[in-house]
């Protein structure tokens, strides 16, 4: 629970802080930028000029595999006149901008701009980021000031054994354009409780909210545990701060991403990607069963986040007493208030 003494002189969340445009560029300096988030997934990058545009939160990237097999990460934005330079994914031995045709090589390089001075062309190489690989998945640092990636996620490795999600494929994707802050969309995903009310006939005869235990998460994430079910197995569920948010489920072998880009202050990106062993990813009925049954589960928490947003902007709002059973969404209310309250990271 919560350590008040810790905080200090933190101030609480409000819900003014799930609309305020204030609220969320400090958020962008000081929570997202000196974090590891991740982006993608190794194998849409893992050949030699794959290069995969993505967003780290609020931050355009490009990440890159280069001729000696290094995973770079770059600005998106070309240093000309600010296009983003690949859409989706490209595999190219240098990096190329459609506009105007300057050229990058696989190390951020400027190596070509057409019919200009190339000695008033110094600082145009592209803004290098902070990246690694972990459990299969790509996490870019913008900033460049986290600690080690491997040794922030340490802790978590016995529960999410990243060499066994490594190889696993993706079976499916869902994506969606929501209209609520990224905290209410980490919040409902960190806590079970609702299964007792948005979920009744998906997840509560299966993992019941009010057995589902937050006792293993920490300052830094949340762990959240699930009954075994004769038929299902087990669920659980981690959010690792501020944006990697990921449920494992077994014995079947299979891990839901909920990757978002914060688009706003009351904006996400979130693409909803379903990993799998990859026998069960090569089965197209059981994918198209997961997916199904995926978005049918994602169909019943939209209104209730679209509700809570609505909720928040009332003048009336106010972010009431937690249940036990939803601990790690006042840690998760700790570590924002204490990350905004501290100095910019940029």
């Amino acid at each position: 629970m919560r350590d008040e003494a810790a905080l200090g002189a933190v101030r609480a969340l409000t819900p003014a802080d799930f609309s305020s445009r204030e609220v969320f560029e400090l958020e962008r300096r000081r929570l997202f930028a000196p974090a590891w988030i991740p982006v993608c997934r190794s194998d849409e990058v893992a050949e030699f000029g794959a290069q995969k545009a993505t967003f780290a939160a609020t931050t355009p990237v490009l990440v890159v595999r280069d001729e000696d097999g290094t995973l770079r990460a770059f600005s998106n934005v070309c240093r000309h006149r600010g296009l983003t330079l690949v859409e989706d994914r490209a595999v190219e031995t240098a990096i190329r901008c459609p506009y105007h045709l300057w050229t990058y090589d696989l190390a951020g390089r400027l190596q070509a701009s057409p019919f200009m001075d190339q000695e008033r062309l110094g600082g145009c190489d592209l803004p290098t980021y902070a990246c690694g690989e972990w459990g299969g998945f790509v996490f870019v640092n913008p900033d460049g000031r986290a600690a080690p990636l491997a040794q922030q996620l340490a802790p978590l490795a016995e529960a999410i054994r990243p060499g066994r999600l490594a190889p696993w494929k993706v079976g499916f994707r869902l994506v969606f354009d929501h209209s609520w802050n990224w905290k209410v969309m980490v919040e409902n995903f960190g806590e079970s409780y609702h299964h007792i009310g948005a979920h009744t006939a998906t997840l509560q005869p299966f993992w019941p909210g009010g057995r589902s235990d937050p006792s293993a998460s920490t300052p830094g994430w949340i762990e959240l545990r699930h009954t075994v079910d004769p038929q299902m197995g087990t669920f659980t569920v981690f959010v690792v701060f501020p944006l990697f948010l990921l449920a494992v489920s077994d014995p079947h072998g299979s891990a839901y991403w909920y990757r978002m880009v914060t688009l706003g202050p009351e904006r996400i990106a979130l693409e909803i990607v379903g990993l799998f062993e990859p026998e069960l990813a090569a089965d197209a009925a059981e994918m198209e069963a997961a997916r199904a049954q995926v978005l049918a589960i994602h169909l019943e928490d939209i209104p209730m986040c679209e509700r809570v947003q609505a909720g928040l902007n009332s003048p009336d709002a106010a972010l009431g007493p937690l249940s036990h059973l939803e601990a790690g969404v006042a840690r998760f209310r700790d570590w924002v208030a204490a990350g905004i309250a501290g100095p910019p990271s940029g």
